[in-house]
Order: C-alpha cells, then structure tokens, then sequence
C-alpha cells in the first residue's frame, strides 16, 4: 500500500507520502522516485515522443495531435516536434542550474560533496516538477529556512515549473518574436498577484507565532514567509511545521493550493488562469459588457464555460473526499480540507496526517492525485468523446439568477 502511495504520488508530481521518506528509502528508491516525476512532470507522451525523435524513429500526425493536446499548444501539429525539444532543452538547463546552486547551499550546510550533490539534483527535480517529497536527513528545509541560496534556487524552480511550458517558450522566443501571448500575460501576471497575496499572508499572521515565523531573526523570517508564499502553488516544500501554523494562514492556504499553477504545466489545482478568467467575468459584468476581454483580445465564450466547469467539478471533488476522510478516518474539518485540497493541487503540503490514514483513506488520497493530475476537463472530455451531435436546439427560456 505504501509503495503504491507514493508511486501515484511521484507519478502525479505531488509529493504527499504515507511514509518516513528520508528515514524509508535508500538512494535507489529515491533515484526511482526522482524519475517518476520527472516522467510525470514532463508529460507521458511528450516523453515518448521526445524519445522517439531522439532514437530517430518516425513520429505520426496523430501521435503530434495528442502532444499537442498535453502541451495546450496552438501551434501547427508539425512544429511539435520543435517545440518538445525546446521543453526538453529548457527543462534541463533551469534543473541544472538550480541543482549548482542548491549544491553550494547543502555543501555549505554540512551534507558533503557526494550527498550534497545528490540531495540538490534531487531537490531541483521536485522544485521544478512541483513535487514535495523532502529527503534531507532531518526530514524537512528547517535547517535551511534562513539559507539564501537554498531559498532562492527552490523559489525560482517552484515558480518557473508553475508558469507551464508554453510561457517558457514564448519568454524563451520573446527576444526574437517581442509578443507575449494572451496566455502569457495572463499567467504572469496572476502568479505576481498570487505570490504577492502568499507571502504577505504568511508574514503578517505568522510573523509573532513562536512556534512558526516569531522566535527568528527578521531576514530569516522573511524567507520562511518568501518560501511558504511560494510553495503552496503546488510545490509542497516547508521550512516551517505547517502543524503549527494558525488556522486563519492554514485557510489561505488552502485557497492557494486549490488554484494552483498553470495550464500545461509541472503543477496542479484548477489553475490560475481560470481565476484571471472568473474575474475577467465578474469585470465585464460590473462594467455592463456582453464581451469578456482583456490586453486587447476578446475570450472566447467556450472557454468561460469551461472555467466554470473546471471550478465546478474541482470544488466537487475537493469536497466529497475531505468529507469522505473525516468519516473514514474521524479527520476534523481543517485536515480533511487540507488534505484533501493537497492531493487535488497535486501539492504535497501536509499537517501530519498521511502516514495516519487509513487504506481506505490512503487510497482516496492516491485517487484525488490522479485526478488532480489529469485534470477534471480532461475526464469530461474523454467521456463525452464518443457523444454524436444534436441535430436541433431547445427553444431559449430565462431563469433567476441571484
């Protein structure tokens, strides 16, 4: 039960486990883990077929289609190919250099050269991939919470992973093609708000509690409210015990996990672009407009409904599985929220409850990552594929609202 737990939860790149990690897994099974969510963070087909280009076999249309799909992209079919190996590229090269940095900053902290390089490949890997699993000798980042390299490296490949791959490219290209897409805009400009939101949240209601943030010098609470503003965007890092943390900042944070990170991207949640979208909405409808827009483009309607249906089914599920384990394992509200929101935003965050759960409630946490991971539109789609067109409509009749 145990190594399937943490085999969806590696797979799904969140990183809650039912287990001691550091004190449970030698350096193989971590290296095994590693790959997991690399594999899960990349993309099932965008990894086949990066491989398949790589050995030279032939790619079909159909197989560009799908990763296409995975990727969220626009372009043609045809420059998939192109685009995988700029992922790949780009993937590589920010994991890289956050693992040079991140090896200073455990180097420094007393780890060794062999186990500090291990530990900072590893942990630029879940950063990037937006996975939690800590395997540190303590168990978690508090020894490090005031370490400025460890702090920013995991800050930057949390926040780089978050944005998606499509974001990379278009900031990778921006050099030459000077346009940032709708996307684009709308992505970065949600996860500045976000972070902002995160880490003033923490600071200002954590700031005096002795058993979090208070008791510390003022520039080591500062980059503990920094990394605990960042990290529940589905990353699932803490240099703090979340156990203690007050229910008013636990709260916050749980919205923050529910949103999540970005389409296509290493993380999970409902995704940030489909809050820009819902306020987007509420604007046009303050404002008396029929059309929603933004940056000079009008957003398609279809999409609206699909953010609608997003944070529908998203709220649904979060739900029914914080209900199902408070009766399955007598949970009080608070952990069950938080537990449950975790799995879904693929995030890894935990008050200390995963190893306790029941195997029904360790199988409903391994179930709510997966979906979490695929995505609830993903689902809706694949069920309503084979649905054939209506060949009529319904007559058109108004209803109440509000």
């Amino acid at each position: 039960m145990d190594a399937l737990f943490v085999s969806v939860s590696a797979a799904s790149v969140t990183g809650l486990s039912s287990v001691d990690f550091p004190a449970t897994f030698t350096h193989f099974g971590s290296t095994v883990v590693m790959i997991l969510i690399q594999v899960g963070g990349l993309g099932i087909m965008t990894l086949t077929t990066l491989g398949a280009l790589l050995v030279g076999r032939r790619v079909g249309f159909r197989d560009l289609l799908a990763v296409r799909e995975e990727l969220g992209s626009i372009d043609s079919p045809r420059n998939t190919g192109r685009l995988i190996g700029q992922i790949a590229g780009i993937t590589l090269l920010v994991e890289a250099f956050g693992a040079v940095v991140l090896a200073f900053g455990f180097i420094r902290g007393g780890l060794g050269y062999g186990d500090g390089l291990f530990q900072a490949v590893f942990h630029a890997v879940m950063a990037f991939c937006n996975a939690g699993f800590p395997n540190l000798p303590d168990g978690d980042l508090v020894p490090y919470a005031g370490d400025p390299a460890v702090n920013l490296a995991l800050v930057a490949l949390i926040i780089l992973g978050g944005l998606g791959f499509p974001v990379l490219v278009n900031l990778y290209h921006y050099r030459q093609a000077r346009r940032l897409t709708l996307h684009s805009k709308l992505v970065l400009v949600t996860t500045v708000v976000l972070v902002l939101i995160g880490v003033s949240s923490v600071a200002l209601l954590e700031w005096t509690n002795p058993a979090t943030l208070g008791g510390n010098p003022i520039g080591t609470r500062l980059w503990m409210a920094l990394f605990q503003g960042v990290t529940p965007r589905t990353a699932g890092f803490s240099t703090v015990d979340y156990a203690r943390m007050y229910d008013s900042t636990l709260l916050l944070q749980i919205a923050l996990m529910f949103i999540g990170a970005a389409p296509t991207s290493t993380g999970g949640g409902v995704r940030v672009t489909t809050l820009a979208l819902l306020f987007l909405v509420v604007l046009a409808q303050a404002r008396g407009q029929e059309e929603v827009s933004a940056f000079g483009r009008r957003v398609p309607r279809q999409l609206i409904q699909k953010a609608l249906v997003v944070l529908t089914l998203s709220a649904l599920l979060v739900f029914v599985a914080a209900l199902a384990l408070m009766v399955s394992d007598g949970l009080s509200l608070l952990p069950a929220m938080f537990e449950a929101t975790s799995a879904f935003g693929t995030v890894g965050l935990s008050l200390n409850v995963t190893p306790e759960l029941s195997t029904f409630g360790k199988l409903l946490v391994a179930g709510v990552m997966f979906l979490g991971r695929i995505g609830p539109i993903t689902l809706i789609l694949a069920l309503s594929a084979r649905q054939k067109a209506k060949g009529y409509v319904f007559p058109q009749e108004d209803i109440a609202i509000g």
